[in-house]
């Protein structure tokens, strides 16, 4: 009688332990289906995070940029300036015509006729 006994007992384990699953079961894929929206919202919120970082980047280096051309624009004006302040100021009349006296042919030296 005892091997009956525990058999039932066996089987009685495993009725309630079947039935504890199945009543778990969805309890357990909730979990499981959270984690994973939990994981898709997390992997969401660092995509943007990753691209609001690179936006502020890219406006970071446009504001440098302008920056820079700011003052390569100062420092345009500034070199030409100083080439007007040296450069001899020239005429921009029409250029001047001077006399040009027409030369006889250079005599030769050649033997001395004496």
């Amino acid at each position: 009688m005892e091997s009956w006994t525990s058999c039932l007992l066996a089987f009685a384990a495993g009725i309630v332990a079947g039935i504890a699953l199945i009543s778990l079961k969805p309890y357990i894929f909730a979990a499981k289906k959270r984690r994973t929206e939990l994981v898709t919202a997390r992997g969401r919120i660092l995509a943007g995070i990753k691209e609001k970082h690179e936006e502020e980047i890219l406006d970071e280096a446009f504001r440098t940029t302008e920056a820079i051309k700011g003052e390569l624009d100062k420092s345009l004006q500034t070199l030409r300036r100083t080439l007007n302040a040296v450069t001899i100021p020239t005429d921009p009349e029409s250029p001047r015509h001077e006399t040009i006296i027409q030369l006889s042919n250079p005599v030769k030296s050649g033997p001395s006729a004496s």
